[in-house]
Formats: C-alpha cells, sequence, structure tokens
C-alpha cells in the first residue's frame, strides 16, 4: 500500500509548487506596480518640481547678473551657457538614476515571474517521481501476487 503515499506525496508537491509559484508572481505583480507607481510619480511630480526649482533659480541668476550693470556678452553669457549646461545634466542624472531604478524593480519582478515557473517544474518532477514511485509499488505487488499463485 506504499503507492497510496506516493500517489498523496506526488498530489502534495503539485499543490505546494502551485501555491508557491502564486505567491511568487504575486510578488512579481508587486514589483511591476512598483516599478510603474515610481516612474509616474517622477514624470508627474519629481521631474516638473526639479526644472521649476531649476527655473527659479536660473531667473535669480540672470536677474543677479544684469543687476551688476554689466551687458550681457562676453563672460556673462559664457557664464549663463555654463549655467543652462549644469542645470541639464542634473535633469538628465536625475533621469538616468530614475531608470536605473525602474529597471531594478522590473528585474525583481521578472526574477520573481522566473522563480514561479521553477516552483511549477520543481513540483512536476517531483509529482513525476512519486507517481513513479507508485507505479513501481503497484508492479511490485502484482509481481509478488503472481509468484504465489
Amino acid at each position: 500500500m506504499a503507492f497510496i503515499g506516493s500517489i498523496v506525496a506526488a498530489q502534495t508537491a503539485s499543490a505546494i509548487g502551485e501555491y508557491n509559484a502564486k505567491v511568487n508572481r504575486q510578488q512579481a505583480a508587486y514589483w511591476d506596480a512598483k516599478a510603474a507607481s515610481q516612474r509616474e510619480a517622477y514624470n508627474q511630480i519629481d521631474k516638473p518640481r526639479l526644472i521649476k526649482s531649476q527655473e527659479r533659480a536660473k531667473s535669480n541668476f540672470f536677474v543677479n547678473l544684469l543687476s551688476t550693470g554689466a551687458e550681457f556678452s562676453g563672460t556673462n553669457y559664457a557664464m549663463a551657457l555654463e549655467y543652462d549646461f549644469e542645470q541639464a545634466t542634473d535633469v538628465a542624472i536625475a533621469d538616468y538614476n530614475e531608470s536605473l531604478d525602474f529597471i531594478d524593480n522590473r528585474n525583481q519582478s521578472l526574477l520573481f515571474e522566473t522563480k514561479a515557473q521553477g516552483d511549477i517544474y520543481k513540483a512536476r518532477l517531483g509529482a513525476v517521481s512519486e507517481y513513479a514511485k507508485a507505479g513501481g509499488s503497484l508492479l511490485s505487488m502484482a509481481n509478488k501476487h503472481y509468484e504465489w499463485v
């Protein structure tokens, strides 16, 4: 009657694998949602706030530059260009950092999805192994039965 235990073990392995896969798929969905949410927050809140702050700072810089009485040419113009370049660099760095965070969160999602697929595969292997043991046990019982006859 060992075959009954093997059949139960096979079904248990399948159930555990399905449960683990479900948990990992939920984790994958969480990381996907987190990636999308953070990207949306950056594009709608952080980046516009950074740009407005830069515009305010540029305005103050320009007013201070003109309040000296010097013409807006030569060195003053070069300083303004350098200021614009630094601000554009700050935005590019913020965009780059946001894209790295997005990629990291998406990778986490993909890792959990892959882990879910591995759980299903592992469960199927365990179930097949247990079903094979059950079949072997039944054949062994049948063989013993025919030896006595």
